[in-house]
């Protein structure tokens, strides 16, 4: 009887075809000519109350399959969080993936794209404190094709297509991965509605870096397609914020970061993003000046503005610990900050500036200054961090071009990226308290 109707249903599309492409009468013929012949299949099975048996399990994964993908084309918004805590320089967040679900943790990097973990086998993985995702065992992977759009969106890092596409995703400070990008279901946050089915990722069989392997992985929050909050889009009303805790702080310690409607911000200054069309991953920010004890620092103009070949500019991250800021601005602002401090500066090797810790020393006031006004007041433990046992050192360095607003100016601020809108919210925050 299924027989009957599936070939009813078979020769009815026959029949459809060349109506819907108008094709001749000839064609028409030979389509409505076509006969397939259908061939009942169970290995294994050995009689008829097994092969039903066998039959209704296969089904009823089926529906489960088909019932969950309904659910996620209808379901609404999600709102959920997540604990983040400190790692080593970098944050950290629990995810899950595939059908039965693995967790491991995850850097949460708004400066890059791709979410990724390390996949059996492994041609190279590092030592990880959770067992390593084996896609072998679960029903909800598989793999994405070379005609797809993500894989497309890859860019330099897509390192060839047969059928499937695979990867070789670089990162600033040499680390690496490498391997099959696919699709998976993955598990943010607690409570219900925190799967989310479809999200494209890396299976990484090869795998390298410093720093990787505090985790298993590494969830890109930046404006790409790739990333998890593009993915997520409308379901998160296209925006995140999170609040990251001290970097001294014990590892013990959980700050949350939020997706949806809980990401809302109430009471914090708020400044427009600017969209770089030859790196439309990076969260730019319209830095104008930073002053200093309420003074301006004797920054040339323009030096953060982002340029129209695409470099420059300043862009906000989480996976990168201390600020980098343009060399034009940071040898005036280190001048300038170490003529404040009424103290010798401590020789170092590695040639920053630092500071023999005193209960009398007088750290000065720092702010970033935006377009339109608003400033963005550092404390001197955002800006000063502790060092080889009793020394305090600027946590900023020089780089050639880009800027770079590291986490650990971030920490204690409650920071909402609203891609929808194009902005970026923050306030100073107890973190520990949210």
């Amino acid at each position: 009887m299924e027989c009957s109707k599936l070939l009813g249903v078979l020769a009815f599309i026959c029949f459809l075809i060349p109506i819907m492409s108008s094709s001749s009468e000839r064609q028409f013929t030979a389509w409505s000519k076509l006969r397939v012949n259908l061939t009942r299949r169970s290995e294994g099975e050995s009689n008829s109350a097994e092969r039903l048996r066998s039959a209704v399990d296969r089904s009823k994964r089926r529906m489960n399959t088909i019932e969950a993908f309904v659910e996620q084309q209808i379901a609404g918004p999600l709102d959920t969080e997540t604990p983040i805590r400190v790692g080593s320089g970098e944050f950290l967040m629990s995810v899950a993936v595939g059908t039965p679900s693995v967790s491991f943790e995850a850097i949460v990097d708004t400066g890059s794209d791709l979410i990724w973990t390390q996949c059996m086998p492994c041609q190279s993985c590092y030592t990880q404190p959770t067992p390593i995702f084996d896609p072998s065992q679960s029903s909800s992977y598989s793999t994405v094709s070379c005609t797809d759009s993500l894989c497309d969106a890859l860019g330099a890092f897509q390192t060839g297509c047969t059928s499937d596409c695979t990867f070789d995703y670089m990162y600033g400070d040499g680390s690496e991965t490498s391997g099959d990008l696919a699709y998976e279901s993955f598990s943010i946050g607690s409570g219900s509605g925190s799967m989310v089915q479809g999200i494209a990722f890396g299976c990484g069989h090869d795998n390298q870096g410093r720093g990787f392997s505090q985790g298993g992985g590494l969830v890109g929050l930046g404006r790409g397609p790739l990333s998890l909050i593009s993915q997520l889009g409308s379901k998160v009303d296209n925006k995140f914020s999170y609040c990251l805790l001290p970097i001294t702080d014990s590892s013990s310690q959980t700050s949350p970061l939020f997706f949806g409607e809980g990401s809302s911000l109430s009471g914090a200054n708020t400044i427009p993003l600017i969209k770089n069309s030859v790196n439309p991953s990076f969260w730019y920010i319209p830095v104008t000046g930073i002053t200093l004890n309420g003074n301006p620092v004797n920054i040339p103009a323009g030096t953060f503005d982002l340029q129209s070949d695409g470099s420059g500019g300043m862009i906000i991250d989480s996976g990168t610990t201390i600020t980098y800021l343009n060399e034009v601005a940071y040898s005036p602002l280190r001048e300038a900050i170490q003529s404040s401090i009424d103290v010798t500066p401590v020789e170092d090797s590695s040639g920053d500036l630092c500071y023999q810790k005193s209960d009398n020393m007088a750290l000065p006031s720092l702010a970033f200054n935006f377009h339109g006004g608003a400033n963005y007041n550092l404390p001197p433990e955002n800006f000063f961090i502790p060092q080889y046992g009793d020394l305090l050192c600027l946590a900023m360095g020089a780089s050639r071009g880009l800027s770079i607003f590291g986490n650990v100016q971030q920490q204690n601020f409650h920071i909402l990226y609203d891609n929808a809108q194009n902005t970026l919210s923050f306030k100073p925050t107890k973190c520990d308290s949210l």
